[in-house]
């Protein structure tokens, strides 16, 4: 800024010197001898006054304006070293009478850096819960199976039972742990083609209909007649997730199951008796590897209702949960025919 004032000074002076210049050269009047042309002691004076003030306002402009800009920037600066070193919590601190761009900067920077807080966050808790998924099912299998080379656990149609349960349990965790990553990273694709809601959910309660029955639930459907673009499988897969998790957090009792279609939707709804969810979970309900139960004896992966969510929301729709008629309610809404069909 002080180049600038001396260089805008020293054309200013040129200008006028050059503009006289030219009168006097085109003989007009106003410019009697070359030597009016010729800078006075005084004039100097002024010159190298006006170049002094203008400098030292210039200059105390420009540290002024340079600590607001730079303030905001050392403060990112300094998050960045911090974060490089590993410290993810580090933050920029935001100036008060920092430019709006500088502001900008700084808030933009501080999503970012708790954005990716958050993922390493997530990447320790699924390492961590999914170690502990992992670790029951293997350990039966690893004991029931050393028994049976040690002598201990005769191969009989009981022991292979048991361990199938813990393989189809193993399948269904690797399964969904599948759709939530692909559904995380945008690449859940789905096979739509033109099906029937209501056929696919009598067929699938007719399958999980006895295990219901078992548990002490009584299993009621209805369902709209009409067809829909949705894949199948994905649908059969997130209606299985809200059943079984009724099954398993749900007082036995009465079970609801209710299909709707619109002209541009359709919606699936699971009722049960209750107990419901938590008001304060409501909100982080379909959160993967959410349980609302506090104990120890935790049941269900804590992965159900975020694969629904994912399902739902790869075929443009949305999952949700909501208290009807004193009843508890996970709802799935999808576009009827939101998805194209596949080739």
């Amino acid at each position: 800024m002080m180049t600038v004032v001396i260089v805008c000074i020293a054309l200013s002076v040129g200008a006028f010197e050059i503009g006289y210049l030219v009168v006097y050269a085109l003989g007009l009047p106003g410019i009697r001898s070359l030597k009016e042309l010729y800078l006075e002691p005084l004039d100097i004076g002024f010159l190298v006054t006006s170049v002094i003030v203008g400098v030292t306002i210039a200059s105390i402009i420009a540290v002024r304006i340079a600590k607001r800009i730079l303030r905001p920037l050392r403060s990112v600066e300094q998050a960045l070293r911090s974060i490089a070193k590993g410290d993810l919590s580090a933050r920029a601190v935001q100036d008060d009478h920092a430019p709006r761009e500088a502001a900008g900067l700084i808030d933009d920077f501080n999503t970012m850096a708790q954005r990716l807080e958050q993922a390493s966050r997530n990447i320790s808790t699924w390492n961590a819960q999914i170690a502990h998924e992992l670790r029951t099912p293997l350990t039966i299998l690893s004991g029931r199976l050393q028994g049976v080379v040690d002598g201990v656990f005769a191969p009989d149609e009981r022991l292979i039972g048991t361990l199938m349960v813990q393989v189809e349990s193993l399948k269904r965790l690797v399964e969904d742990l599948r759709v939530v990553s692909l559904a995380d990273s945008g690449r859940l694709d789905l096979q739509v083609a033109r099906i029937s809601p209501t056929e696919v959910s009598r067929a699938l309660i007719d399958l999980v209909g006895p295990r219901l029955t078992e548990a002490g639930f009584t299993v009621s459907y209805e369902g709209d007649a009409g067809e829909a673009l949705l894949d199948a499988s994905r649908l059969r897969q997130a209606l299985l997730a809200l059943i079984e998790n009724a099954r398993v957090h749900a007082l036995p009792g009465q079970l609801d199951v209710r299909t709707r279609l619109t002209d541009d939707q359709v919606t699936f709804a699971v009722a049960d008796d209750g107990p419901g969810l938590p008001d304060d979970f409501v909100p982080r309900a379909f959160g993967q590897f959410e349980r609302a139960e506090v104990s120890k004896a935790r049941r269900g992966s804590g992965l159900g209702l975020s694969v629904v969510k994912a399902i739902a929301i790869a075929h443009g729709g949305d999952a949700c949960y909501r208290r009807l008629n004193g009843r508890s309610t996970f709802i799935l809404d999808l576009p009827r025919w939101g998805c194209p069909p596949s080739a």
